[in-house]
């Protein structure tokens, strides 16, 4: 079964965030959650890491911080 490259809800809502951001930190996109509803870090993390499979964001991993943009 081919899985689908349609953002789940929670990556729309990170998209959104590095859409009107720009190129963004894991911990910069977590604080941006935060002020909405409490989200851990390591859950941004994964389902970032994630998106960066899927093809919906890229990761720079050129410095210690990566840094994502959206696809």
């Amino acid at each position: 079964m081919k899985k689908s490259n349609k953002p789940t809800q929670a990556e729309l809502e990170i998209l959104q965030v590095l859409w009107s951001r720009g190129p963004s930190s894991v911990r910069e996109v977590n604080d941006i959650l935060n002020k909405r509803r409490e989200v851990g870090y390591t859950t941004t993390l994964k389902i970032m890491q994630i998106m960066a499979d899927k093809g919906l964001a890229e990761r720079d991993t050129r410095t210690r911080t990566h840094v994502y943009t959206a696809a």
